[in-house]
């Protein structure tokens, strides 16, 4: 190994241990007061570098949140995955673990779940918004609701024409496109409406009350596995 080879190696293993500070205080600063909180000046000051040295790895503060934000919604999906690994089990209780997990990420970091789904408007480009590690764990629950649906004849359209066209194209989106379009619609309702749940708990809704946030949510989970059952007579 020459010495330049070492040298470089040295350098960009400095540089990843310097990107690793630079996201975990980042972090240290949103999930204490927001990604509103966080600037360029906040995070050199954190971390006892200079302003101009933190440019070297983001160009802009736009540039550090879009990194962040993806960073966060790789580690929801990754949570949501891990919490099905190992072990065989009823579709059903695959996706009660996942959508838990949801959850309890949401309430474990309520501040980068605020930059995912709220707070970060007007921060970050619109490229962003597109595709993100999270339409994996989309797939994954689309996946599991075709298990339970099995080789029954359940209602594969909405009634509407239309929404059905949006449901196929929504799926192959998804790189689904085999999915139906009732299998498409249920899993929708499922994030839409635990994702509601999850913001509406984190704001404050449900403190000092009798309701519990976990069993509403298993309960909209079965309506969304209802609704692929067939029609009765």
């Amino acid at each position: 190994m020459t010495n330049e080879t070492r040298t470089v190696s040295r350098r960009e293993r400095l540089r990843a241990q310097t990107l690793q500070e630079i996201e975990d205080t980042s972090f240290a600063i949103i999930d204490a007061d927001g990604v509103q909180a966080l600037s360029v000046a906040a995070l050199a000051r954190s971390m006892a570098m200079s302003a101009p040295a933190v440019y070297r790895y983001f160009p802009s503060r736009d540039a550090l949140v879009a990194h962040l934000v993806t960073l966060s919604y790789q580690q929801l999906a990754a949570a949501m995955s891990q919490a099905v690994e190992g072990g065989r089990r009823a579709p059903r209780t695959r996706m009660r673990l996942v959508v838990t997990a949801y959850r309890d990420w949401a309430l474990r970091y309520r501040r980068r779940y605020g930059m995912l789904f709220g707070e970060r408007a007007g921060d970050l480009p619109s490229e962003v918004t597109t595709q993100t590690p999270l339409d994996q764990a989309m797939a994954m629950l689309m996946d599991m609701l075709t298990a339970v649906q099995g080789t029954t004849q359940a209602d594969s359209t909405s009634g509407d024409r239309t929404l059905d066209g949006q449901l196929r194209l929504w799926a192959r989106s998804q790189e689904r496109p085999d999915i139906s379009p009732g299998v498409a619609r249920a899993a929708i309702l499922i994030w839409t409406r635990v994702h509601g749940i999850v913001s509406l708990e984190l704001t404050g809704v449900f403190d000092n009350h009798t309701l519990e946030a976990q069993r509403l949510i298993d309960l909209e989970v079965d309506n969304a596995i209802q609704s692929l059952k067939p029609a009765g007579p």
